[in-house]
């Protein structure tokens, strides 16, 4: 105990100050809200995309056939394919909004800002002169760019609002018109600064500033986020806070940009027939946290073999919330939390797990299915079966086995300390 009581202390002083500032940070919490406000896109989509994209060879010819199919991966494309052209505009809205401005106007100009900078292709086709922007830069390619610009513009914004940069009207003027034209001034900064960066990278050998940041940031961090041994190493580094009573989304929420630039790559590579560039990263995913943070279903199955009437009576209570991946229950419950017993299980289940999905991916084969998008709540293996077929179940169901068993003896341990104690009472 005074192992883990040092240790706790010193994670306290290292990752709680860390932990304070992260849940305080106004970048943050936009992030958060923003991306929250793109769910009803991704979820919404959800139902086209499962049923327009069944394994089913037969269902599949007929969708092609009747005219189905390319109606639902137009939609598909234009949705989550594009998905960063929906971020910038919602973490504008909600860090505006956060800082006591007009939220709707935040979003406007934050959307027209990732806009502007977008270049523009002109051909020629059949003769006539065609205008068009590249969409490859508002999905995974503009994700980088959406989440700085969705931040930074915005607090460009409040920063000039804030300096009485606002146009005078008189009472007479309508609320809604002298609303929409008291920024007229700042937007007018704002968009001439836009200008100036356009046209410096134009005078780049990158041309934009999609690609120059691309190049030197964008590009560099996903390949290295999204690198199977570092999903592991943050999901590890998860349940290691969590298991001290730090909240997971101190290390999950600015690890977001990562997982989504990688589900927006897979989603196009997936529409346009080609393979996917983040393959094992999605396996690994699927698998890393079998009922939540600390892999908790597998503790939970456990419960089948507790002698104790206190896991007798906890079992009716986890195993239902963790099969909808609600594990608060046994984290609080058992606890998990801050008890020596189940310390080395919570660190050992993902480093196993992300392993087992490294191995099995390229043992079984799996067809990933990237625009299917299901709500967290949706028991796992049927995500699982959904996203990738029996191939992913497979790993999933292997991963929820190694869980259940690291955690059997320590829980056998629990278990027993239970019953003394209750045979103590009688």
């Amino acid at each position: 105990m005074k192992f883990f009581d040092r240790f706790q202390a010193t994670l306290e002083k290292i990752v709680g100050p860390i932990a304070a500032r992260v849940s305080s940070s106004r970048y943050i919490k936009a992030l958060t809200e923003g991306f929250m406000y793109t769910m009803p896109i991704t979820l919404g989509v959800a139902v086209i995309a499962v049923l327009s994209n069944l394994p089913i060879t037969a269902w599949l010819n007929f969708l092609k056939q009747v005219g189905i199919y390319q109606v639902s991966q137009d939609i598909v494309s234009l949705t989550l394919s594009l998905l960063a052209i929906y971020v910038v505009g919602a973490i504008g809205y909600c860090f505006t909004k956060n800082e006591g401005e007009n939220g709707v106007i935040g979003a406007l100009i934050s959307t027209a800002a990732f806009l502007v900078l977008i270049p523009i292709q002109h051909a020629k086709v059949n003769g006539a002169e065609i205008t068009a922007l590249e969409t490859k830069y508002m999905g995974s390619d503009g994700i980088f760019i959406a989440i700085i610009l969705g931040l930074l513009i915005p607090q460009l914004y409040c920063f000039l609002m804030s300096k009485n940069l606002k146009l005078k009207l008189p009472d007479s003027v309508p609320p809604m018109v002298s609303k929409s034209l008291t920024p007229t001034f700042v937007s007018m900064i704002i968009f001439s600064i836009l200008f100036v960066i356009k046209y410096v990278c134009t005078l780049t050998s990158y041309g934009n500033l999609y690609t120059l940041i691309a190049t030197f940031i964008g590009k560099p961090i996903t390949h290295l986020g999204t690198s199977p041994i570092s999903l592991i190493i943050v999901f590890t580094l998860i349940n290691l806070i969590w298991f001290f009573g730090i909240h997971p989304n101190t290390i999950l929420m600015p690890y977001m940009p990562i997982l989504m630039a990688a589900g927006v790559a897979n989603t196009e590579a997936f529409v346009s027939g080609k393979a996917l560039p983040f393959f094992t990263f999605v396996v690994i995913s699927s698998c890393i946290q079998v009922g939540g943070a600390g892999s908790t279903l597998g503790l939970c199955v456990a419960t089948i073999f507790s002698k104790s009437e206190k896991y007798k009576s906890m079992r009716k209570l986890v195993v239902p919330a963790n099969l909808f991946n609600i594990n608060e229950p046994v984290i609080f419950g058992f606890p998990i939390m801050l008890n020596p017993i189940y310390f080395v299980p919570m660190i050992l289940t993902p480093i196993l797990n992300g392993t087992i999905g490294i191995i099995l991916s390229k043992i079984i084969p799996i067809t990933i299915n990237p625009t299917i998008s299901m709500p967290w709540v949706t028991p796992a293996f049927v995500s699982a079966f959904f996203i990738g077929g029996v191939g992913l179940l497979i790993v999933w169901l292997v991963c929820l086995l190694v869980d259940f068993l690291i955690y059997l003896p320590f829980f056998m341990i629990d278990d027993k300390n239970a019953l003394l104690e209750e045979k103590a009472n009688i």
